[in-house]
């Protein structure tokens, strides 16, 4: 436990112990609206790329626009006019060059499986924290809407990927490889958020737990 404690920092810590800095809450609220709109071209990029493949191009097109619609909710709240006059922090800038490289270089459904973590491992926190009964201070609005423990879209992601599977098309040393990259950014997504001390009884040092138990249990043959 104290291995985790010692590695596990970050923007879900500091909300459970109603201590993060909301500087450090709008710096990352910045970067995540710049990745949705990143993550919308991503989408758009693997869709066009997928013409053989009518259900999946489908699919990208239909995230595509979901994405934007994130995207523009988001830069009205944040007023931020465009992307590309955001100066991204490191650990976003890594994780959107991940999945723009997984876009234009591997078959576009391993698009779709690189960001199964970003819509899984959210409301597996939320259950992990409480999110639908605990108080978070003043973010428990936002831990309620963000981490809803109900959400199941993520499923929408996995069955993607598991057609391409059965069709030949995902192998799963690739599919682990790119999971595990997305899942690890994802960590360090949430870690670059500075927070204050993690005490020794705090149930949420366990993000890098989530790492081990979701990639190991997805995709395997």
């Amino acid at each position: 436990k104290q291995w985790y404690q010692r590695r596990v920092r970050g923007l879900i810590q500091g909300m459970v112990k109603k201590c993060l800095d909301p500087s450090e809450f709008g710096g990352y609220m910045v970067d995540d609206t710049v990745y949705c709109y990143e993550g919308s071209e991503s989408l758009k990029i693997a869709g066009g790329r997928s013409n053989d493949n009518v259900t999946l191009q489908t699919f990208l097109n239909q995230k595509a626009e979901s994405w934007v619609g994130y995207w523009e909710w988001l830069n009205e709240i944040w007023h931020i006019k465009n992307a590309e006059g955001v100066r991204l922090g490191e650990a976003a800038k890594a994780y959107v060059n991940h999945i723009r490289n997984v876009s234009e270089s591997q078959e576009p459904v391993y698009t779709v499986l690189a960001l199964t973590p970003c819509a899984k491992l959210w409301p597996w926190l939320g259950q992990q924290i409480g999110a639908s009964e605990n108080n978070f201070g003043v973010y428990t609005s936002w831990v309620k809407e963000n981490l809803d423990p109900e959400s199941t879209g993520y499923k929408k992601y996995e069955q993607q990927v598991e057609w391409a599977y059965e069709a030949g098309t995902v192998t799963a040393d690739k599919a682990l490889k790119i999971f595990t990259t997305s899942m690890q950014n994802e960590v360090n997504f949430f870690n670059s958020v500075a927070r204050c001390g993690c005490g020794a009884n705090v149930p949420s040092c366990f993000l890098l737990l989530a790492l081990l138990l979701i990639s190991s249990r997805l995709y395997h043959p």
